[in-house]
């Protein structure tokens, strides 16, 4: 399922971080233009992250992480790492969890070096912590300090500071960041990530 079709039209209110992610279907990359690759990528046919992307440095640029009330973990022999930035009261982010806990469960057993990485940006730390606690399947979830952060530590890495969550990063093993996008993922989606990173 495409993220255009995928995300429904509302408004997800960050709590307590005072700004609206828009969770519009019909919204543009940041960098202005249509991502088209996103929309029309053949099956089977190869893929760049640049297509997939709302930002895409080049060359891949350091991630200066936010405030985080754990330090994130360094990546030992993975050659990626996605970071999924999420919410339990967005939506979107709770109803593709499982899809990705499947789908890099799927990747790992194909000896594709990908992590998964949780970063909530829920104002309520007890709350983030409660939800993943009860799914065993989903990796811990890292915190922000102050959820408030979220805003401008978006807008540091390229994307609109009202950009929608769920907000997916994809990391090479140095933590550089090689694509930011913003909105819901489906399965479809998933399968041209994969294609790119791992033709």
């Amino acid at each position: 399922m495409d993220r255009l079709s995928a995300v429904g039209c509302a408004l997800c209110p960050l709590a307590a971080a005072g700004w609206l992610a828009a969770c519009d279907g019909q919204s543009e990359p940041a960098g202005g233009g249509r991502a088209v690759g996103r929309v029309d990528a053949v099956h089977g046919k190869r893929v760049t992250l640049s297509e997939l992307c709302d930002v895409a440095p080049q060359p891949p640029k350091e991630l200066k992480w936010p405030a985080l009330a754990h330090p994130a973990s360094p990546q030992v022999g993975t050659q990626y790492r996605w970071v999924n930035v999420w919410a339990t009261w967005c939506k979107p982010c709770v109803e593709e969890l499982p899809l990705l806990s499947r789908s890099f469960a799927e990747w790992q057993k194909k000896q594709h070096p990908l992590t998964l990485t949780l970063l909530s940006v829920d104002a309520d730390a007890a709350a983030a912590q409660s939800f993943i606690a009860a799914r065993p399947e989903l990796p811990k979830t890292l915190l922000l300090q102050d959820a408030s952060a979220a805003s401008s530590w978006l807008g540091e890495l390229g994307l609109s500071s009202s950009s929608a969550i769920p907000v997916h990063l994809v990391l090479d093993a140095g933590d550089k960041l090689l694509c930011a996008r913003a909105g819901g993922i489906g399965p479809q989606d998933l399968d041209r990530f994969h294609r790119a990173l791992f033709p």
